[in-house]
């Protein structure tokens, strides 16, 4: 049998398979005969492919196998072993949630946990907790069956699916008392959003440097993008088209709460050292208990307009000129 060596230095080879079938054809005949036929539509011609077949198997799986240890490629619970060495892992999938959904039925009816009520395009919701129709009302938290951003819009869950005696009306009302309100669920991040996630935050245990801050700021929950910079001469200077004051540093970041997101900025930044932006946030310093203000920006959002004019020519659909402009809201 021929000796493969899949994993070299360089990578990992994956032999052609015309050449497995070869290696195959030519053990059956060292085997049987040099005169022995090894076409297809033989006995020995199906044996010989399916042997070629399962040696094909094999060598895909090593190399899938090998790839695993390379961050840049890992995907599944491979993935997530490389990201938990820096402490990280990938979002997980988490149902929508619908506030002060509105009960009515009998008086002193309880109402379980986990009651179903749907939408009227047939999305399931469950309750999170057990009430009781006092006076014959109640308001309690729903969160969908499934996970996901499942859509529910104002007063659209006004079906009840459970049969819980005593209970006859269920809606999210946007304008009741208090207002319901919807918060749609995430899906589990993929491979491809996992792998940007842990190159945006190798540096997540660190402190201080420009690395270990955005590594910090990547890290706090809805934060999708940013820009980061810092002035560490002694007087205000303009970097990038931004005035930052001595000893500063700027952030501007889409995404996360202000909260979560100054108190990112606080734990990682050098002591002593200054802020810059728009927005300000006012965080308290678990260590010392001393009231810092942080601050920082929030990009704006710009529309793009494209137009884009074609020409037929003698290839069919190509696009002769396309210009774009830019207009900010």
């Amino acid at each position: 049998m021929a000796d493969y060596e899949y994993v070299e230095p360089t990578g990992v080879i994956l032999p052609d398979t015309s050449g497995l079938l070869t290696d195959v054809q030519s053990e059956y005949q060292a085997v049987f005969g040099a005169d022995l036929v090894v076409t297809p539509d033989t006995p020995q011609g199906v044996l010989i492919t399916a042997e070629t077949l399962a040696r094909t198997e094999v060598v895909n799986n090593n190399a899938a196998v090998a790839n695993q240890i390379n961050p840049n490629v890992a995907g599944g619970v491979f993935l997530d072993a490389l990201m938990a060495l820096t402490g990280m892992q990938r979002t997980v999938a988490t149902p929508t949630v619908v506030t002060n959904v509105s009960l009515t039925g009998v008086s002193g009816t309880v109402i379980p946990a986990g009651s179903l009520a749907a939408t009227s395009a047939g999305d399931q919701f469950q309750s999170v907790s057990t009430v009781t129709l006092v006076s014959g009302t109640a308001t309690v938290n729903f969160q969908s069956v499934a996970t996901g951003p499942i859509p529910c819009a104002g007063s659209a869950l006004t079906t009840i699916v459970s049969a819980v005696l005593g209970w006859e009306t269920v809606t999210n009302n946007p304008s009741g008392t208090p207002a319901s309100a919807t918060t749609l669920g995430t899906v589990t991040q993929s491979d491809q959003a996992a792998r940007a996630l842990r190159q945006n935050t190798l540096a997540f245990q660190g402190v201080s440097l420009a690395e270990a801050i955005t590594s910090a700021l990547y890290n706090v929950q809805g934060v999708t993008s940013l820009t980061f910079q810092e002035n560490v001469s002694a007087s205000t200077q303009t970097i990038n088209g931004i005035s930052m004051v001595g000893h500063s540093i700027y952030a501007c970041i889409e995404g996360g709460t202000d909260t979560a997101v100054a108190a990112a900025l606080l734990e990682n930044k050098s002591s002593g050292c200054a802020w810059n932006g728009g927005t300000s946030v006012s965080v308290v310093e678990p260590a010392s208990g001393q009231s810092y203000t942080v601050l920082f920006d929030r990009p704006t959002q710009v529309g793009i307009l494209v137009k884009v004019t074609t020409t037929n020519g003698n290839e069919a659909n190509i696009i002769r000129r396309s210009s774009t402009t830019r207009q900010e809201y």
